[in-house]
């Protein structure tokens, strides 16, 4: 930990009791400091799967993590994050801003269908928990409404995360095994063992990157978040002055983590990346139109400069994989002809056909908060797929908590891009903003074709996290229109 987050705590704890309103203000100011390098700690470690179990429900052959209690060291930052700001709340009392009601009021609602679909759960004690973490999700985003005014607070964490899980998914790729890293979460790695994440083109098996995190298809989303904020911070440059080191620097991690994304052969990542950065030069196009020409003009000549240098550097590592990308995007028929390909694509839609049952069945409750691979086990003791959630969250969500959890869901997905469309006019799509669409933009894409913005922990972090940047920027731009 940094120096200056003990140095702030020890300040915080001294200044508790203090009579002066003065003291107690700075005791405040010091929770509030310890609030965002927690926030930042929690965003560094979001994507490791090193954690500590709860509880265990053994559920054969459903995969234990789906059915266990887990806290992941992410978690124990945010807590602490939630801690040091109703502290210095207690400290320095002042009113709560929920957010902009059409966004806040569906949240609220989804965690209210959670809750009750714990009355009707197959699996009572793992929707309870799995409530518990919805509504620290809420306390993540309530805090990030109230208290996060640009994306600074994240960044440190985010480059320093990008770099770190980047540098281990490249090497594994590279050594085509694990590195020994255990002891930080890291997987036993090897592309001949079944269940293994692979590539397959030619014959040959390649392994795709995993990082830290417990499966490529995850770490390339994460990857694809964080570096769409990286990528709006940078462009903000203009405005900060940022010292040229500074920028080299990120712009460094950046590619590093563009080449970590290519090698987790995500297709969802990618499509959620490119979605994202349509977006953001759409909206700053527009931006450009309306108002402040040179600063945008700026932000889109650095931001296309960046990123043609990452494809430049990238293109050896591209040509390499020719292949196996070709596999991934179907060229050839290979989502007929390839065995690995054809029988992903056989999985998912088994999937979603028996979770459209599922939804049927319990249409009015849901199976569940979190339950329903136990649920898909309970149901279908034979089945010729791994037992896992649907790969669209909507439908995950549907299953789990019923129909008004699911229009919860939607609406909370839907209604932001209403609001931009209906107050386009008065908005002034401040580069913070821009970034923020974009990494919304970037989740619920992903969340069309993988379910972990729904279920898994890190997922759901971004989630809420999304929301919460976008409701906060959202309101300055009104409070500025």
């Amino acid at each position: 930990m940094p120096k200056e987050y003990w140095e702030s705590l020890q300040r915080a704890v001294m200044d508790m009791h203090a009579p002066a309103v003065g003291e107690r203000i700075l005791s405040s100011l010091s929770l509030r400091r310890l609030a965002r390098f927690s926030l930042a700690a929690a965003v560094f470690f979001a994507p490791f799967r090193y954690r500590w179990i709860l509880f265990e429900y053994s559920l054969p052959p459903v995969y234990a993590d789906y059915t266990n209690g887990l806290l992941f060291l992410g978690d124990v930052f945010l807590l602490l994050t939630l801690a040091f700001w109703l502290l210095s709340l207690a400290i320095q009392p002042h009113r709560i801003w929920l957010g902009p009601l059409f966004l806040s009021l569906p949240l609220g609602g989804l965690l209210l269908t959670g809750a009750l679909s714990t009355l009707f759960s197959v699996l009572p004690l793992l929707s309870i928990y799995h409530l518990a973490r919805m509504a620290l999700y809420t306390g993540l985003y309530l805090y990030i409404v109230n208290e996060v005014e640009n994306l600074r607070p994240l960044v440190m964490g985010l480059a320093v995360g990008v770099f770190a899980q980047a540098a281990v998914g490249v090497t594994q790729w590279l050594a085509q095994s694990d590195l020994g890293l255990q002891a930080l979460g890291e997987y036993e790695l090897d592309p001949a063992w079944s269940g293994v994440s692979i590539v397959w083109a030619e014959g040959v098996r390649s392994l795709r990157a995993y990082g830290l995190s417990d499966h490529p298809n995850l770490l390339g989303g994460l990857l694809a978040f964080s570096l769409l904020v990286l990528l709006a911070w940078y462009v903000t440059g203009v405005e900060r002055r940022e010292a040229s080191a500074v920028r080299i620097a990120a712009s460094g991690v950046f590619v590093l983590g563009l080449a970590a994304l290519l090698l987790t052969f995500s297709r969802s990542a990618w499509l959620g990346f490119i979605a994202g950065l349509v977006l953001g030069a759409a909206l700053l196009a527009y931006r450009r139109r309306k108002t402040d020409y040179w600063t945008t003009d700026y932000a889109l000549r650095s931001g296309a400069a960046l990123l043609l240098a990452g494809l430049i550097v990238l293109t050896p590592l591209i040509w390499r994989n020719l292949p196996y990308l070709g596999v991934r995007l179907g060229a050839d028929h290979a989502f007929q002809e390839a065995p690995y390909e054809k029988s992903s694509l056989l999985e998912r839609a088994a999937l979603n056909q028996v979770a459209n049952q599922v939804f049927a069945d319990h249409a009015l409750t849901g199976v569940g908060l979190g339950t329903f691979p136990a649920a898909l086990r309970m149901a279908q003791p034979k089945f010729d797929f791994y037992y896992q959630p649907p790969h669209l969250a909507l439908l995950n969500a549907a299953a789990e908590t019923g129909i008004f959890g699911a229009m919860f869901f939607f609406m909370a997905l839907t209604i932001p891009w209403l609001a931009v469309w209906l107050r386009r006019r008065r908005l002034n799509f401040s580069l913070h903003f821009v970034g923020a669409c974009a990494v919304l933009l970037a989740v619920s894409v992903v969340g069309l074709f993988d379910y972990y913005p729904w279920l898994l922990a890190p997922g759901r972090f971004w989630q809420w996290m999304a929301w919460g940047l976008w409701a906060a920027f959202y309101e300055r731009e009104i409070r500025g229109a």
